[in-house]
C-alpha cells in the first residue's frame, strides 16, 4: 500500500472546503510530528546509554535537531488547522 492510499484511510474529520492536496499535507504534518517525537525518544535513550562522550554529543545533537524539526512541523500543522478551522485531536 502506498503512502497516499494510507492517508485516504485515515479517519479524521476534515472541512469540505479543504483542498485534497492540503488535506494530505495536513495529515503528513501530523504523522511527521509523531515520527519526530519517536526519533527524539530513540536519540535521547541512546545518548543515556552511551559511554563514549563524542558519540553521546553527536546523539544529543540529533535529538536537538528532531526537537527543532518537531517545532517547525507543529507550527505549520497549527497554521493549517487554524486556517481551515480543524478541531484539535
Amino acid at each position: 500500500m502506498d503512502f497516499s492510499s494510507q492517508l485516504k484511510e485515515v479517519k479524521y474529520p476534515m472541512p469540505e472546503e479543504m483542498p485534497e492536496k492540503t488535506r494530505q499535507l495536513f495529515l503528513i504534518f501530523r504523522d511527521a510530528v509523531h515520527r519526530e517525537q519517536e526519533a527524539q525518544t530513540i536519540y535521547k535513550r541512546a545518548a543515556e546509554l552511551c559511554e563514549d562522550q563524542e558519540l553521546k554529543r553527536v546523539l544529543l545533537g540529533f535529538y536537538n535537531d528532531e526537537v527543532r524539526h518537531e517545532a517547525a512541523l507543529v507550527k505549520q500543522y497549527n497554521r493549517l488547522r487554524e486556517r481551515y478551522n480543524v478541531q484539535a485531536e
